[in-house]
C-alpha cells in the first residue's frame, strides 16, 4: 500500500464515512510504489459529483464527472539559478461510469493500470506491480494506436525513463522508434512541458540517450537542428552520460542540452516556446559562455558582467559555465580564480553597471552636454567602462568631463575601453 499525504486520506476518508468507494489510480500508484511522493492523484469513486462537490465546495469543476482539489502553493524564486517550485498535492476525483475495473483500460501502461482501495484488494489487471519492482515499461493495450492519435504519450512514456529509471519492453521501443516522427506534429507548449519535467529527473541521462536513439531528438529540436558532425555527437553523448551530476535546475540543464547543438542552436532553442526570459537566458548562453572563460582579471570580469546586463544573468551563465565542468571535466581553476577576483570586488564595491555611478543621465542632461534624453541615457551607459579600468574615476566632476569628451568624440567614445601601449 503507497503511502498518501493527509489531504488524501482525508478525502477517502469523507467519502468512506459516507458509505461510498474510492480508488486511487494511474501514475500516482506507480510514483508512490517506487518511493516516490506524487504530486499529481488520481482517484475515482462511485460518489455523485453533485454529492461530492458538497462535501467539498472548494473543489473546481472539471467537466460533470470530474472535480480538481487543488492544495498545492506556488514558491516562486527570483533567481534563475534555484527552481520555482509547487508545494502540496493536487487531486483529481472522477465519478466511476462503470467499475473501476473497465476504468483502469483506459490507462496506457501496466504501472499505471493499478488501483489501490484503502481497505479492499489491489486492482492490478496487467501485473503492473511486478513490473514497477522491475522498473519495465510495458503497453497495457493498443498502444501503437494511442501513439499515433496522441504523439506526445511517447514523451509520457519516457517520463518513466527519465524520473524513475524504467526500461522500455523491445516491443515498445520499436513502436516508440516506428512512430516517433509524430511527435513533429504535437503540441509544441505540451512537449516543452515534457522535456522540460523529464530532463530534469534524476535518470536524465537515460532519457537523453533514448530520446536519440529512438528518433525523437527533432521532436524537440526541429528537423533542421539534429547533431550533424562528430563533435557535437560526441557532446551530446558526454552529456548524456554526466548530466545527471548536475543540480536539478530545469533551465541549466536545457542550456547544457542545447549547447550540444552548436551549428544549429539558436534554431534548436527557438523550436519550443520558451517563456520570453527563459529564451533569452538561453540564446545569450551561446554568445556568453565562452566569454566567460576569458573574465578571470578585475576589469575583464567587471566588463563581462556589465554586458550580461545583470546580475541574474550574470549568475545563470556562471553556474551554467560551472555544470559544464562538471560534465566535460574541464579544469575548473579558471572559475575559482574568477570567484576570488568577483569575491574582491563586491568586498571593495566596486562600479560595475550604470547603476553604481555617482550620476545618471539627468546630470547628464543637467551639466549642459545634451538636451536629449536618449542621448543622455546612451552617454551613461558608456561610463561604466571608464570606471571598470579605474574605479577611483567614479567621482561627479570626472565622470561629466567623460561623457563630454564622448558626446564630442566619436573616436573616443568608440575606444574608451581600449587600453593604450605608451
Amino acid at each position: 500500500m503507497i503511502k498518501r499525504p493527509k489531504e488524501v486520506n482525508q478525502i477517502i476518508n469523507k467519502l468512506t464515512d459516507a458509505g461510498y468507494d474510492v480508488y486511487c489510480a494511474g501514475q500516482c500508484v506507480t510514483a508512490g510504489e517506487i518511493g516516490e511522493e506524487p504530486q499529481d492523484w488520481d482517484m475515482y469513486t462511485d460518489c455523485p459529483q453533485e454529492e461530492f462537490r458538497k462535501m467539498f465546495p472548494e473543489g473546481e469543476a472539471l467537466g460533470s464527472r470530474t472535480t480538481r482539489l487543488d492544495y498545492t502553493v506556488f514558491v516562486e524564486s527570483d533567481d534563475v539559478n534555484v527552481a520555482d517550485t509547487f508545494e502540496g498535492i493536487i487531486a483529481d476525483v472522477v465519478t466511476l461510469k462503470g467499475s473501476m475495473e473497465d476504468q483502469l483500460k483506459i490507462y496506457d501502461f501496466t504501472c499505471e493500470a493499478i488501483a489501490e482501495h484503502p481497505y479492499k484488494a489491489t486492482l492490478d489487471p496487467h501485473g503492473g506491480l511486478n513490473d514497477i519492482r522491475k522498473k519495465l515499461l510495458r503497453p497495457a493495450g493498443d498502444i501503437e494506436e494511442a501513439f499515433q492519435k496522441s504523439p506526445i504519450k511517447m514523451l509520457r512514456a519516457l517520463r518513466y525513463v527519465g524520473l524513475y529509471g524504467f526500461d522500455l519492453t523491445k516491443e515498445l521501443s520499436q513502436i516508440i522508434a516506428r512512430n516517433a516522427e509524430g511527435l513533429r506534429w504535437a503540441d509544441k507548449e505540451e512537449v516543452l512541458y515534457e522535456f522540460s519535467l523529464i530532463i530534469n529527473g534524476n535518470y536524465a541521462g537515460k532519457f537523453l540517450k533514448m530520446l536519440r536513439g529512438l528518433g525523437l531528438l527533432p521532436g524537440i529540436i526541429g528537423p533542421d537542428s539534429q547533431t550533424s558532425n562528430a563533435r557535437e555527437k560526441k557532446d551530446y553523448e558526454i552529456l548524456s552520460d554526466n548530466i545527471d551530476k548536475t543540480k536539478h535546475i530545469p533551465l541549466r540543464r536545457m542550456g547544457l542540452f542545447y549547447i550540444c547543438f552548436d551549428r544549429h542552436y539558436k534554431k534548436a532553442v527557438q523550436y519550443l516556446p520558451h517563456e520570453e526570459l527563459d529564451m533569452e537566458y538561453l540564446l545569450d548562453a551561446k554568445k556568453y559562455l565562452p566569454k566567460m572563460y576569458f573574465a578571470g582579471d578585475e576589469v575583464a570580469l567587471k566588463r563581462f558582467i556589465y554586458k550580461c546586463g545583470d546580475w541574474d544573468k550574470y549568475n545563470y551563465m556562471d553556474k551554467l559555465a560551472k555544470a559544464q565542468i562538471i560534465v566535460y571535466g574541464y579544469n575548473d581553476q579558471r572559475a575559482v580564480g574568477r570567484d576570488e577576483v568577483l569575491k574582491k570586488v563586491l568586498k571593495e564595491r566596486q562600479p560595475i553597471f550604470a547603476e553604481d555611478l555617482r550620476i545618471d543621465a539627468d546630470d547628464i542632461i543637467e551639466a549642459g552636454i545634451t538636451d536629449d534624453p536618449e542621448r543622455a541615457d546612451e552617454l551613461w551607459h558608456m561610463l561604466p567602462d571608464v570606471v571598470h579600468e579605474n574605479p577611483a574615476l567614479n567621482e561627479r566632476e570626472k565622470l561629466l568631463k567623460y561623457a563630454k569628451r564622448f558626446h564630442r568624440s566619436k573616436f573616443s567614445a568608440a575606444f574608451r575601453d581600449v587600453k593604450w601601449l605608451r
